[in-house]
């Protein structure tokens, strides 16, 4: 059980969340009394550029912690920009331990600040990542993206690395302040810049059970979340030394997919697909030279069939182009073929039940790992690009511009 006293705090990364932001800061003010009834709580709340009442909803929500409000412009900015102003605050105020909510969360328990808290309370660096059951339709970029890469490049499950309801005590902050800092790490890719730093410097990672998430759908950010979660996991994937082995306990089976699922909307996966098609269109070539795998998957009504079979090896293929200077190339390249594994994977679970699903998961990250390791990838030698734009993409993301990317 976590230490009872000292500073803890909880902060909130939000940008235009002012439906929901009350009642997650509320949640997160009575776990810390339940958990720290003598201790010194503190709620931050770090928005930058928010146009609606988000601000206001979380002063005039009563807690008994103490509410701080760290503000920043939002051009050019992003989720990591709050969550380092969150960083910085709690170091400011002496926190022995910093916890981490979701803005947009309708299913925020104040239970999870117990969990999260006791999850770090060791003298060595720590972080707590959130294990947890979400709809069949959703966590697609964790699912095909950040937790098969992690076990490839560094031998261990996470389960919900990119997550968001994180935790960390003060060691570990302190050690986080010393990585370099892609410009990806201050937009979406700031979850998994946490997680994949850790696994690297062989910290202790915490896999923390929540039960249920309930939030606001994220596939709307389909073609630009998962372009910065890659960019900033590949940044720490080169500085790595080499694919590690898998420990030898066998990962723990998943228990990631909630009974409850409701598909995406179907016009807006339509407006998607067009614009990966078109991509994949105007760099059949490029694409073709940097994923010899990808040739093996059939055309299906949304572009390409890229079955489970098919795309553990897409994913080496990625390593093997980042590893040889194609960075660029291959971030955004893969996040076409992965909206191709999305939408098959959609497929492929029809009628499937939520344990079956899991499996296909499981088996597709340890999938992952092997077809990493047979090609004997040699990492490190190499850095990423110095900024970060769109680039491929740009052109391609502008069929809608409630889901277009910022340049």
């Amino acid at each position: 059980m976590a230490n009872r006293s000292g500073v803890t705090v909880v902060g909130i990364p939000a940008r235009d969340e002012a439906r929901t932001v009350g009642a997650v800061a509320t949640a997160a003010d009575a776990g810390l009394h339940l958990a720290f009834p003598g201790g010194a709580n503190v709620v931050v709340l770090a928005e930058n550029g928010s146009t609606d009442d988000t601000v206001r909803r979380f002063t005039e929500t009563p807690l008994r912690s103490r509410k701080v409000v760290a503000r920043s412009g939002g051009e050019g900015t992003g989720k990591g920009t709050n969550v380092f102003a969150i960083v910085e605050r709690a170091l400011d105020l002496g926190a022995d331990r910093l916890l981490l909510l979701d803005a947009d969360v309708r299913s925020t328990e104040p239970r999870w600040i117990s969990a999260l808290a006791d999850a770090v309370d060791h003298d060595e660096p720590t972080l707590a990542v959130p294990s947890y059951r979400r709809n069949r339709f959703e966590a697609n970029t964790t699912n095909h993206l950040a937790s098969p890469l992690l076990a490839a490049v560094f031998g261990v499950h996470v389960q919900q690395p990119i997550g968001g309801e994180f935790a960390f005590n003060r060691a570990f902050l302190e050690r986080a302040r010393a990585w370099p800092r892609p410009d990806s790490a201050y937009l979406y890719g700031i979850d998994v810049w946490l997680t994949a730093n850790a696994l690297r410097e062989h910290l202790r990672v915490v896999e923390v059970p929540l039960g249920r998430k309930l939030h606001n759908s994220p596939f709307p950010k389909i073609l630009r979340l998962p372009q910065q979660v890659l960019d900033s996991l590949f940044h720490v994937v080169l500085r790595t030394d080499a694919v590690r082995s898998p420990g030898p306990a066998a990962p723990a089976a998943r228990a990631a997919v909630d009974g409850a699922s409701a598909p995406q909307d179907p016009a807006v996966v339509s407006r998607v697909a067009e614009c990966v098609a078109r991509y994949l269109e105007a760099h059949r070539g490029d694409v073709r030279r940097l994923f010899p795998s990808a040739a093996a998957a059939a055309p299906a009504p949304w572009g390409l069939r890229m079955t489970g079979e098919h795309w553990p090896h897409v994913l080496a293929d990625a390593l093997a182009a980042v590893a040889g200077g194609r960075f660029e190339a291959a971030r955004d390249h893969l996040v076409a073929l992965y909206v191709n594994r999305v939408l098959t994977f959609w497929e492929e679970i029809d009628g499937l039940g939520d344990d079956e699903i899991d499996g296909l998961l499981d088996r597709q990250a340890a999938g992952t790992v092997r077809a990493v390791r047979d090609r004997g990838i040699a990492l490190g030698g190499r850095t990423g690009p110095g900024r970060f734009d769109v680039r491929h993409w740009a052109g391609y993301n502008d069929v809608s511009p409630a889901w277009s990317v910022p340049a």
